[in-house]
C-alpha cells in the first residue's frame, strides 16, 4: 500500500538563501553598446527611485541585480549582501585602487568610482541619499551622452581610415586577377622590394598617426563637474561649507579621482554664494550642468575637426604607400611582361 508523502507548505515572502563565496554562476557578457557611464547611470537612477520609496539600500541593490548580466554589478551587490559598505564594495570590486591621488585624470574614467565617491560623501554628510543618487545619475547620463555623441561623430572618419588602409591589398588582388604578377614584381626585384619596404613603413606610420588622432578625439572629460556635484551633495547634508569641501576633497583623494580640475570653479561658486546669500547647492548644481554642456561642445568640435586632421596622414603616408604597394608593382609587372625591365 502506497503512503502519501506529507505536504510541505510553501513559505510566502522572501526566502533566505545561503550565501556563496562569490557570484553564483557564470555570467554572460553584456553585449550592450551603451557607454559604461550611461549603463551605470541607469542603475543609479533605479537605486534612487527604490531608496526614495523607502527600500533599504541593501534590498535596493538586490532588486536592481535581478535579471542583470553585468559581472561588476553582481559582484558589488553580492558583497553588499555580505555586509560590506557600499563604497567599500564598489572599490574592492574595481580592484587596483591607487594608494595616492594621481595627477592624471584617467582614473576618473571609471564611473563606478564616481558612484562610490558620491555614495560615501552622501553617507558621511548625512545628505538625502535618494536625491543625491538622482543627481549623480543625471551626471553619469550626461557623460554617457558625451561618449555616445563623440563615437557617432567619429564613426565616419574611422571608417574612412580603415577603408583607405585596405586599398593597397585590394589593388594588388585586382592586378593579380587581371593577370599581372604583382607579387613577383614586389618580391622578385630590388625595385619591388624597395617599394614594399617603403610602402609598409608608410602604411604603419599612417595607421599610427590616424589612430593617435582618433584616440585624442575620443578622449573626453570622463566626469565633467564631478567635484561640483559632490560638494552640492555634501552641502545638502546641512554641514558647513568648509567641512563639505574638505570631505569631498578627502573622498576624491581616497578614491583616486582628480581633485584639481574643478577646484577653482568650486571656490568661485562658494564665494558667490557667501556674498549673495544664494543657496550654494543650487549654484553648484547649475555650474556643474554648465561644465557638462561645455564638455559636450568641446567633444563635438574635436570630432568635427577630426575629418580635416585625418587628411594629413592620408596625404602624407597612406596615398604614397598606395602608390608604392599598388601602382608601382603593376607598372613593374607590365614592364617585366613586355621585357623592358630587368
Amino acid at each position: 500500500m502506497l503512503t502519501r508523502r506529507p505536504r510541505v507548505p510553501r513559505l510566502r515572502g522572501p526566502v533566505h538563501r545561503p550565501q556563496a563565496a562569490e557570484p553564483r554562476r557564470p555570467v554572460p557578457r553584456d553585449r550592450s553598446r551603451r557607454p559604461a557611464a550611461e549603463q551605470i547611470g541607469a542603475v543609479v537612477e533605479r537605486l534612487a527611485v527604490l531608496i526614495g520609496a523607502g527600500v533599504s539600500p541593501t534590498a535596493a541593490w538586490a532588486y536592481v541585480t535581478e535579471g542583470a548580466h553585468d559581472r561588476m554589478l553582481l559582484t558589488v551587490a553580492h558583497r553588499i549582501e555580505r555586509g560590506a559598505a557600499v563604497a567599500d564594495a564598489i572599490v574592492s570590486s574595481t580592484g587596483d585602487l591607487p594608494r595616492a591621488a594621481p595627477k592624471r585624470a584617467d582614473r576618473s574614467a571609471d564611473p563606478w568610482l564616481v558612484l562610490a565617491a558620491a555614495w560615501s560623501v552622501a553617507t558621511e554628510a548625512g545628505a538625502p541619499l535618494a536625491r543625491c543618487l538622482g543627481e549623480i545619475a543625471d551626471s553619469l547620463r550626461a557623460v554617457g551622452r558625451v561618449e555616445r555623441e563623440t563615437a557617432a561623430s567619429l564613426a565616419g572618419p574611422a571608417a574612412t581610415t580603415r577603408l583607405v588602409a585596405v586599398l593597397p591589398v585590394i589593388s594588388l588582388a585586382s592586378g593579380w586577377l587581371l593577370g599581372l604578377d604583382t607579387g613577383t614584381a614586389l618580391l622578385g626585384s630590388p625595385a619591388g622590394l624597395a617599394c614594399l619596404a617603403l610602402g609598409l613603413l608608410l602604411m604603419a606610420a599612417g595607421r599610427f598617426w590616424s589612430g593617435a588622432l582618433l584616440r585624442r578625439a575620443r578622449r573626453v572629460d570622463p566626469a565633467p563637474g564631478l567635484m561640483l556635484d559632490l560638494v552640492a551633495v555634501a552641502v545638502a547634508g546641512g554641514g558647513a561649507l568648509p567641512r563639505a569641501k574638505n570631505l569631498v576633497g578627502e573622498t576624491m583623494h581616497r578614491f583616486g579621482l582628480d581633485t584639481e580640475r574643478d577646484a577653482a570653479a568650486v571656490e568661485s561658486v562658494l564665494v558667490l554664494a557667501s556674498r549673495s546669500g544664494a543657496p550654494p547647492g543650487e549654484l553648484l548644481r547649475a555650474e556643474a550642468a554648465r561644465v557638462r554642456r561645455d564638455s559636450v561642445s568641446r567633444a563635438t568640435e574635436k570630432a568635427a575637426a577630426l575629418g580635416t586632421w585625418l587628411m594629413l596622414p592620408l596625404g602624407v603616408c597612406v596615398l604614397p604607400a598606395f602608390l608604392l604597394l599598388a601602382v608601382a608593382p603593376v607598372l613593374i609587372g607590365v614592364l617585366s611582361a613586355t621585357g623592358l625591365a630587368a
